[in-house]
């Protein structure tokens, strides 16, 4: 079957899967949205599905990521892959390396989860904890974030310097930097480290870094955007009582971590 609207679709589909082996279901069903809406008029929409007896987006993704084609133009990524939690889909004559999925799953969790709407969880956050938010910076693939606590008495006087990512995945590379950085030359100074990242679909890639990671001197905090709560992962406030009465379930969060420990203790052993 072959219409000409169809065709600038799937047209443009096709380059932008050519350059990836590997796609997140996410990725595709944006892109597929994006491509119909720039592509097509009203009416080239209503009279293709009309034609194909069902919603645009929907018939286009099964096209591609199912032997049952629209078009023999269609781009053909049938083959499912489940990976960290998300779906992806490649090439069926595509034996996909490691590298490529994990590039696929980083350039989804930047599309999914925005450091902008990450950031304001965080200050947010921060100001219900007593904090002043003084210095945020965009850096390449993450933000940093200077919040202090002022209180009257100098001496107790905190400071927080944290680091925002659109995924735990990008956090080992970070810290292994962190270590000579000169954030990490400043510890002792009332400063104390903190990376921020959001949550995930399943535990998986909490697991992952547990099992194969440490944030050195760092905490580590999970925020929910949809719910705009952070709890903790790795590390705890000391005596900073006003973030641990403003972590959403602290409790849960930490006797969660318990138990990966104890299951990768018991599978290691």
């Amino acid at each position: 079957m072959k219409y000409d609207a169809l065709l600038k679709v799937f047209d443009e589909l096709a380059a932008y899967l050519s350059a990836y082996n590997v796609i997140s279901e996410g990725e595709l069903v944006l892109k597929i949205r994006e491509s119909i809406k720039s592509l097509l008029t009203g009416a080239e929409r209503a009279n293709l599905e009309t034609k194909l007896n069902g919603t645009l987006e929907d018939v286009i993704f099964k096209s591609i990521t199912s032997t049952e084609k629209v078009s023999v133009f269609s781009p053909d990524m049938h083959t499912r892959i489940n990976y960290q939690g998300e779906v992806f889909y490649c090439v069926p004559t595509h034996r996909y390396m490691s590298n490529e999925l994990e590039a696929a799953f980083l350039r989804w969790a930047r599309i999914r989860s925005p450091l902008s709407a990450l950031k304001q969880v965080v200050k947010d956050f921060m100001e219900r904890c007593g904090y002043q938010v003084e210095n945020t910076v965009p850096k390449s693939g993450h933000i940093e974030m200077i919040a202090v606590n002022k209180y009257k008495n100098q001496n107790r006087q905190r400071s927080k310097h944290i680091f925002i990512f659109p995924s735990i995945k990008f956090v080992p590379q970070f810290v292994d930097e962190m270590e000579n950085s000169e954030a990490e030359e400043e510890k002792g100074k009332g400063k104390e480290n903190v990376i921020v990242v959001p949550t995930e679909k399943t535990p998986a890639p909490f697991i992952s870094f547990f099992r194969e990671h440490d944030a050195g001197a760092a905490m580590i905090w999970v925020a929910d955007v949809e719910k705009r709560t952070i709890n903790p992962f790795i590390g705890n406030p000391g005596d900073d009582d006003a973030i641990e009465a403003n972590f959403a379930n602290p409790e849960q969060a930490r006797k969660a971590v318990s138990v990966w420990t104890r299951k990768m203790h018991f599978v290691e052993l």
